[in-house]
C-alpha cells in the first residue's frame, strides 16, 4: 500500500540510464487533473501529483507523464516526435493493461512481502503468489550491517527463482532550497522540525535521531495536501527553527508555508553490496 521505496528506484533508474531518452509513466495520484498530462514548467503536484511532479523537479529532462490509462499514456509517448528509448512505469504491479519488458518489484527488509498479508490485514495490494510475475526483487531499506550469513537466510524466505538486490536509503550530505544547499551538520546541537507526509517515516526518522538526537516531528499522512491551517500549525511550532522536510513533501510545503527556514533531505538509493550493484545496472543497460 506504499511505503517500500518505489520512488526512489524510479529516481536511480533515470539516474543510471541518463545517457538515453528517458519517460517515466505513472497514474499521478493525488494530482487535481484528469486525462493524460505530460509535464512542462507550468505544472506543479497538484497538476502531476507529488511523485511525478519530484521526478520532474530533479530531472527536468526527462519526459514525466500521468495517465489513468497507462495505454493511453504509452501510446502518447510513442507518438512524440522524439519518443523515449526507455519509459519507466511508477506503481505499475497491479495494472494488467500494459506489460512492462521488466518488472522490478520493491519489498522492504523490515516487512518483507513473505511476512505480510493482503490488505487490509496487511499492506499488500495482492496475494503474496503475485512474486511469480517479477523479473527482479529489490529488497529496499537493508541495514548497512547485514552480513553473508543474513543474506542468505533473508533468500532462503524469499524462494523465488529471479535477481535478489539489496539495497539502502543513503541520505543527502546536505540540506536543500530550490538552489540553495546547506551542509546537513548545521543541524548539530539545533532543535529543528520534522514534517512528513510520505507513507513510512521509521527510516528517516531513526537517521536523523542518530545524527542529531531530538527533534519535533510533525507527521502528515502520505500523500497529504498542506491546507493553510497546516501552515499556521507547523510554524507556530517552528518558531524560527530549521524545517526539515522530504522531497517529496517540499514543493506542496514550499507553497503553504512561505518560511525560508524550509529545506529538503534528498534521498538516493544505494547497494548494500556493491557487485550487486553493477549487476544490476547491468541488466537495466541491457535491455
Amino acid at each position: 500500500m506504499g511505503g517500500t521505496g518505489k520512488s526512489v528506484v524510479v529516481m536511480y533508474l533515470i539516474k543510471t540510464l541518463k545517457d538515453f531518452r528517458i519517460a517515466t509513466l505513472s497514474r499521478g495520484y493525488g494530482r487535481e487533473t484528469k486525462g493524460l498530462v505530460i509535464a512542462e514548467p507550468k505544472d506543479n503536484p497538484a497538476t502531476l501529483g507529488d511523485e511525478p511532479y519530484q521526478f520532474y523537479n530533479r530531472y527536468p529532462e526527462t519526459v514525466v507523464a500521468v495517465s489513468e490509462k497507462r495505454t493511453l499514456g504509452m501510446k502518447a509517448l510513442a507518438k512524440m516526435p522524439n519518443p523515449p528509448h526507455f519509459v519507466i512505469l511508477d506503481d505499475v504491479m497491479q495494472h494488467r493493461w500494459v506489460r512492462p519488458q521488466m518488472m522490478i518489484m520493491t519489498s522492504s527488509f523490515q516487512r518483507p512481502y513473505f511476512k505480510d498479508f493482503v490488505f487490509p490485514a496487511g499492506d499488500l495490494r495482492e496475494f503474496r503468489s503475485g512474486v511469480k510475475r517479477v523479473d527482479v526483487l529489490l529488497v529496499t531499506r537493508t541495514p548497512e550491517d547485514l552480513s553473508p550469513a543474513q543474506k542468505e537466510v533473508f533468500l532462503k524466505n524469499v524462494n523465488i527463482n529471479v535477481p535478489v538486490f539489496f539495497t539502502k536509503i543513503r541520505y543527502s550530505d546536505y540540506l536543500t532550497q530550490n538552489e540553495k544547499t546547506l551542509d546537513s551538520t548545521v543541524l548539530n546541537g539545533k532543535d529543528f522540525i520534522l514534517v512528513t507526509g510520505i507513507a513510512d517515516t521509521h527510516h528517516l526518522v531513526e537517521h536523523l535521531e542518530k545524527q542529531y538526537g531530538y527533534f519535533d516531528h510533525l507527521k502528515f499522512q502520505d500523500h497529504h495536501t498542506y491546507s493553510h491551517a497546516d501552515a499556521e500549525r507547523i510554524n507556530d511550532r517552528a518558531r524560527g527553527k530549521i524545517i526539515v522536510t522530504t522531497e517529496k513533501d517540499y514543493a506542496k510545503l514550499e507553497k503553504a508555508l512561505d518560511n525560508n527556514s524550509l529545506y529538503c533531505l534528498r534521498i538516493e538509493l544505494g547497494f548494500v553490496f556493491k557487485e550487486e550493484q553493477y549487476l544490476f545496472e547491468k541488466m537495466i543497460k541491457g535491455l
